[in-house]
């Protein structure tokens, strides 16, 4: 484990945040990056404690905990990992003057904990927690967060979401010795408050599904209160408008204020920004000022209604191909986030969220300038002042490395610094910004990001009393499409799918019995009817790239790996396995470039390699599959009936006799 844990915090460092050089470490390249965006506001301080409520090591996710000593002492640093039922786990590091850890939560809890974290350190630090995710195989992202310095007693949220496309959580911990109620008030966008409670257990982590306790279609804001400090955050996952497909997350606000501030913000080709206001008091107004990088704010006043969440179109606030900052001013107390959408550079679609700072400081801090290969970063500053300011960007690294850059600031305004450029020759970088007057700090990064830890074998569908596993590895998964088998005397019996169905389209030909909410995880599809006379979930298209692994989806032995005509037409190879337990049936495998079975060969489910995913584009060349929108490349697996087979090795078969 410790070696494991070592190799993850090297690649991070190295490769992917740029916090630790690290040697060239061998691994199997995986061709698949998660795509998307993640913002965060910096420190004013260092602080002494940290507590972030979000945070797991399911399938598809890796989080990381990046933590800065930016003073001249030792730093003893003490981390809790809350779980929601088993005892806390404890870690405790020392980091260096100056000098930096980053953690692999994975590597410490283990896979599959739903955690959170809380952190002492004397004396204090600036801290930040990554995750990095495919979201139930079909929604990549990453979000940031820089946590809290202490629980409150009340946490507030204007943003949420259960529209079709979108999934909200809240994470709510406690850590007390002892246990809490929480109290949430939903406030809906049609004015509708709902009032709900949860049990908090001491020293742990709870989550509630927003979707379903609000219902679908809702717009939504939130507070939540206890009787003692806990930590709120709400993590959403998203396929925004059915195009930007993504995550992210915010701490809640502990104190609502008639002052919001956002650095950060765009209404450039390929972005969708949003001021999301929550008001939980009587009727009032926001008076808000759009700063703008060159030229005159803009002015708008919204009307809040009483007990209600407004959501303002930033785009149509200020016009197209604008980047800019916000200045909230409201008659009462309100909440403010800013959640955003993207397609950077028409390559990496995300989505990103912040709550807005109620001051301005004259300093901010960033635990990493999360820059480097596969990461573009930013960072954006907001003069909210009446006048000038004049503002110094600071790249500090390791080994006495520094750079920097110095801009004045016209009153009310907006900057933006390029951090991969500032950050290019700093070793192990971590940001300063510094003003003469208030500023505010926000650092957007946009990435592509190459998953590190070898995800868990996951079950997709069940038959026969065995577990089909995925032949794709979780984290270069791009989603299960299930499908009728062609009807071609092999008698293919219907998978269970294992799930949620985001889309079924083939209704009518499921086989009797057949239920699509079997579990919860991965996403999975049902295409359209093929018009084959099967039922629709007898095959399963497992969508990857082209390039990509495939595993076995059951045990059993290799009856079949041979090449054949696809179609008739195009060459393809393909693998049978007998399935323990059931020798009358066969595992088909199809669309592999290259086997790396045998004939005889045992081979154990979700665990042994059987080849390697083909490129179907120069086949088909049909564009991006309609449910997962990628390229349409696929490990196609059907079961078959083969009773004549149920003894024996290496069948002849028609080279044309499996279509896909």
């Amino acid at each position: 484990m410790r070696a494991r844990r070592a190799l993850a915090a090297l690649l991070l460092f190295a490769c992917v945040l740029a916090l630790v050089a690290g040697p060239a470490l061998s691994a199997a390249a995986s061709p698949y990056g998660w795509d998307g965006g993640h913002d965060a506001l910096g420190w004013s301080e260092p602080s002494g404690t940290a507590f972030f409520a979000e945070g797991t090591t399911r399938n598809g996710f890796e989080e990381y905990l990046l933590l800065r000593n930016p003073g001249a002492d030792d730093a003893i640093v003490t981390i809790n990992y809350l779980f929601p039922s088993a005892k806390a786990q404890v870690q405790e590091i020392d980091i260096k003057p100056w000098s930096a850890s980053a953690i692999c939560v994975n590597d410490v809890v283990g896979p599959g904990k739903d955690v959170s974290v809380s952190i002492a350190a004397t004396p204090g630090i600036i801290c930040e927690r990554q995750i990095y995710f495919n979201y139930k195989c079909v929604w990549t992202g990453g979000s940031a967060a820089r946590g809290v310095d202490s629980p409150r007693r009340s946490w507030f949220f204007a943003e949420g979401t259960t529209r079709p496309g979108f999934q909200e959580w809240l994470c709510l911990q406690n850590p007390l010795s002892h246990d809490v109620e929480a109290s949430l008030t939903y406030m809906l966008g049609t004015g509708e408050t709902r009032e709900a409670k949860v049990a908090l257990k001491a020293n742990s982590r709870s989550t509630v599904d927003v979707n379903a306790a609000v219902g679908a279609g809702q717009d939504v804001s939130t507070k939540v209160t206890a009787p003692e400090g806990i930590v709120a955050e709400r993590p959403m996952y998203f396929d925004y408008k059915n195009t930007w497909r993504g995550g992210h997350t915010a701490t809640g606000a502990a104190d609502l204020s008639t002052d919001w501030y956002f650095a950060e913000g765009t209404s450039r080709n390929g972005f969708e920004e949003w001021l999301c206001i929550m008001n939980p008091g009587a009727d009032t107004t926001a008076h808000v000022e759009y700063l703008l990088n060159g030229g005159a704010p803009v002015a708008k006043d919204y009307a809040l209604k009483a007990h209600s969440r407004t959501t303002v179109s930033v785009n149509e606030a200020v016009g197209p191909e604008k980047d800019v900052s916000i200045d909230v001013k409201a008659d009462a107390e309100v909440m403010c986030e800013r959640p955003m959408y993207f397609y950077y550079h028409n390559a990496w679609e995300g989505g990103h969220d912040v709550v807005g700072a109620t001051e301005g400081s004259p300093v901010w801090y960033f635990p990493t300038a999360s820059s480097g290969p596969g990461f573009e970063s930013w960072l954006c500053v907001a003069n909210p002042g009446d006048t000038e300011n004049k503002v110094l960007f600071e790249v500090y690294g390791d080994g006495g490395d520094y750079n920097s850059q110095e801009v004045t600031m016209p009153a009310r305004s907006r900057a933006t610094f390029d951090v991969n450029a500032v950050s290019a020759n700093v070793r192990n970088p971590w940001l300063k910004v510094t003003g003469t007057h208030d500023i505010v700090a926000e650092r957007p990064v946009y990435f592509s990001y190459s998953p590190k830890i070898d995800p868990e074998p996951y079950t997709i569908a069940t038959w026969g009393g065995i577990e089909i596993k995925s032949p794709i590895k979780y984290s270069e998964c791009l989603g299960p499409q299930f499908h009728e088998a062609a009807n071609e005397g092999n008698n293919c019996p219907a998978m269970q799918p294992v799930g949620t169905c985001l889309l079924n389209d083939n209704a009518s030909h499921a086989a009797p019995g057949m239920s699509f909410s079997t579990g919860n995880d991965p996403y999975y599809f049902v295409e359209e009817t093929r018009n084959r006379g099967t039922y629709s979930t007898t095959a399963c298209d497992v969508q990857a790239k082209a390039g990509t692994t495939t595993y076995a989806p059951v045990s059993g032995v290799v009856v079949v790996a041979e090449p054949y005509m696809l179609y008739g037409a195009y060459p393809d190879l393909r693998v049978r396995i007998r399935i323990d337990g059931h020798p009358d049936y066969q595992m088909a495998m199809l669309h592999m470039s290259q086997l790396l079975v045998s004939v005889g060969q045992r081979v154990e489910a979700g665990k042994t390699p059987i080849g390697v995913v083909r490129d179907l584009v120069p086949y088909f060349n049909s564009g991006p599959n309609p449910y997962t929108r990628n390229d349409g490349n696929h490990t196609h697996i059907q079961i078959n009936y083969k009773p004549e087979q149920a003894t024996g090795l290496g069948f002849p078969s028609s080279p044309t006799d499996v279509n896909d």
